[in-house]
């Protein structure tokens, strides 16, 4: 068995791959107070280890740690430097895309695969909801060419941006509003301000990418713990630019650990780098 971790920046996922197989089984949460006692958590003993981590390094040394003494397995630490047979990065130094955003889009790459609408030239939007939110874009390729990764955004995702707004005022608090048009109450005033701006960030990617497509729309993914504080809202601001641009309505797709699907592309790819 192969253990696929992606360690985040407030929690861990993790994943089983069996032998054999090119996709991943469903992913647990996994708190970093637990990271100890990791092997008394699993139900397997796994052969390889594959993980990303964005949480820093005494995550990481935790998890080496634990992974050693359970096993006596170190992980194979991914990051932008694999898979650039896959997909193509534009960054000067690719170590300084961030791991979790890079095996996010490879592992969007085997999710379109089967994709009428990318084969047919689309492009795709990734966007995750998390501590940070992140809206990156890939293209497919033509012909024999790979498909490109153009580049994205980075922004304080919806938890930060509310506790943003209450550590750093004097009057304004930290509490779950509701997203309305013109909002009458505070806590309605910036439960709608976040979600405007999680969604104008996302919507300015997806008319930049059609542009860059020649009027092709893209598709539109999904993922992070933020998502269902600012779906609606995000839905709404996407319908309604389809709308206008006599498009077919095409709601996101939520994806359930894109970088444990990009770890597991990864493992039945050539093209990994890393030890």
């Amino acid at each position: 068995m192969k253990l696929l971790i992606d360690a985040g920046n407030t929690r861990a996922k993790i994943a089983w791959m069996a032998p054999g197989e090119s996709t991943r089984h469903p992913a647990t949460v996994l708190d970093y107070a637990r990271l100890p006692e990791l092997a008394a958590h699993l139900a397997h003993r796994p052969q390889d280890i594959l993980g990303s981590n964005v949480a820093g390094p005494h995550v990481r040394q935790q998890l080496d740690l634990a992974c050693q003494t359970a096993w006596g397995l170190t992980i194979r630490w991914c990051d932008a430097r694999d898979g650039q047979s896959l997909l193509d990065n534009p960054y000067a130094d690719p170590t300084r895309l961030g791991a979790d955003r890079w095996l996010g889009l490879l592992g969007l790459l085997r999710t379109l695969s089967a994709d009428s609408g990318w084969n047919a030239g689309h492009p795709a939007l990734l966007a995750s909801f998390g501590t940070a939110t992140t809206i990156d874009t890939i293209m497919p390729g033509a012909g024999p060419a790979r498909p490109a990764f153009l580049g994205g955004l980075i922004l304080p995702g919806p938890s930060l941006m509310a506790h943003s707004l209450a550590h750093g005022t004097a009057q304004l608090p930290l509490g779950a509003g509701r997203c309305t048009d013109f909002p009458q109450d505070t806590q309605d005033a910036i439960a709608s301000g976040i979600a405007a701006a999680q969604a104008g960030a996302l919507l300015r990617q997806w008319r930049l990418a059609r542009q860059r497509a020649q009027g092709r729309a893209p598709l539109v993914f999904v993922c992070g713990g933020g998502w269902p504080g600012i779906s609606a809202a995000i839905l709404e601001e996407l319908a309604q630019a389809q709308d206008a641009l006599q498009l077919p309505r095409t709601p996101p797709q939520r994806l359930d650990g894109p970088v444990l699907d990009g770890l597991a592309f990864l493992s039945t790819s050539p093209g990994l780098q890393t030890a």
